[in-house]
């Protein structure tokens, strides 16, 4: 064991690299596909986990494994009914199958301890660090470097802000960039020694993230440092007279201002209309149609003039991804394309997938279990976490507790 732990240590580190630091390089410069890096990476952790288990002479067997191997047989079972390409079968798999091979690949960390939290975090930590700049020559640099292209995408200026990850990652480098800033806010103890200077980190880290194409993590991060702002107020002022005015004013202000400027132009460009327009079910078909639809027009339509997909039209039928078309509107979001993909099914599968994982990460049961969960169906609903390996690794490397083997059964 003492030989695995060195082919450990350099597993966790070269996909580190590849992930966080030299992916976007290898698609851009190269010609890398996001997918065969993905599958590179995938196959490299089960590896390492299939040699623990020999060593072992046990493997993992719990509602994790389970539930991924029902993904799997519910994937083929469809692509069979609905006569899909056995090449996008064998892609579409990388959902069940990149989760899994993260989650196995911690669950040794925290059994055996390779590699201390510090260590991991100082990693993460560093790795932040370099992301303004990169971000910074990205923005204002970009008519140059677009020439450097080798990548089979077309990347616009809005798309190249994805600092040193995978093209086109700006959630993942938005969710990188909140766990790290999480890590520092509410584990202090832990990475004291590391971060000398807490305040001017979260400040930098939070200039980083505004600087990223990722509206739901600065939405996100504004939320957060506004609670942990405006509770501690609250709890010690809450039953002040003058604390009351002042909130009843803001709410006031808020309001108002939400409703004298619910028209004006920029919240049109940005919607594409008007609040009543955008949420006119009329309306939403008509984007649907012309394939300018947002993600909750889709849902809408799904829901009230769709016939209910049980099953779904197989593997990649909302996007192909040999050709880089979508079926309708262009976005990338792992519980619309389940559901056109899989159907309600899979909806349940994708639904039980998520609660599982999540299950055995270390967080605290009650609020901010139900936080971490929510933030986690938002990008779910944005983006496709399942085969993100920088959201999905960055999240398990950092947050998957020490102790969970207690409610585990190992054969």
């Amino acid at each position: 064991m003492k030989y695995f732990k060195s082919i450990y240590q350099l597993s966790f580190y070269l996909v580190t690299l590849i992930t966080f630091v030299f992916g976007g390089s290898i698609q851009y410069l190269f010609g890398v596909s996001n997918t065969v890096l993905t599958f590179f990476i995938t196959g490299c952790l089960f590896m390492v986990y299939g040699l623990y288990a020999l060593l072992k002479l046990r493997v993992v067997v719990n509602r994790v494994v389970f539930i991924a191997i029902a993904y799997i047989l519910l994937i083929l079972l469809t692509a069979a009914i609905r006569n899909s390409s056995l090449i996008l079968t064998i892609t579409y798999l990388i959902f069940p199958l990149l989760p899994l091979a993260v989650y196995l690949f911690s669950f040794i960390n925290y059994k055996e301890e390779y590699i201390s939290f510090q260590r991991i975090f100082r990693t993460f930590f560093y790795i932040a660090l370099i992301q303004l700049p990169v971000l910074l020559i990205q923005k204002n640099f970009y008519d140059v470097l677009i020439r450097f292209n080798n990548s089979t995408q077309k990347i616009e200026w809005y798309d190249f802000m994805f600092g040193t990850f995978f093209i086109k990652s700006d959630h993942s480098l938005g969710i990188f960039l909140l766990i790290v800033i999480a890590i520092i806010l509410f584990k202090q103890e832990k990475v004291k020694r590391i971060i000398k200077y807490r305040y001017a980190s979260i400040v930098y880290l939070g200039i980083t993230l505004f600087m990223t194409e990722s509206n739901i993590s600065k939405l996100i991060l504004v939320i957060i440092l506004s609670t942990i702002i405006i509770i501690p107020l609250y709890i010690k002022y809450s039953k002040t007279l003058k604390f009351k005015i002042v909130v009843g004013l803001l709410v006031l202000a808020i309001v108002s201002a939400g409703y004298s400027v619910r028209n004006k132009d920029f919240i049109q460009k940005r919607l594409g209309g008007s609040l009543e327009q955008q949420f006119s079910l009329k309306n939403a078909e008509r984007f649907y149609e012309l394939g300018t639809a947002k993600r909750f027009h889709i849902v809408m339509v799904a829901y009230s003039k769709i016939k209910t997909k049980w099953i779904g039209d197989g593997p990649y039928s909302y996007f192909d991804i040999r050709t880089g078309k979508f079926k309708q509107t262009m976005h990338f979001t792992q519980l619309i394309w389940t559901y056109y993909d899989l159907g309600i099914f899979g909806l349940i599968v994708v639904f039980g997938y998520i609660l599982s994982l999540i299950r055995y990460l270390d967080i605290d049961r009650g609020l901010p279990y139900m936080l971490f969960l929510g933030i986690f169906m938002i990008y779910a609903f944005y983006t496709t976490i399942f085969s993100d390996i920088a959201i999905i690794f960055g999240v398990f490397t950092i947050f998957n507790k020490p102790n969970f083997l207690k409610n585990q059964s190992i054969n």
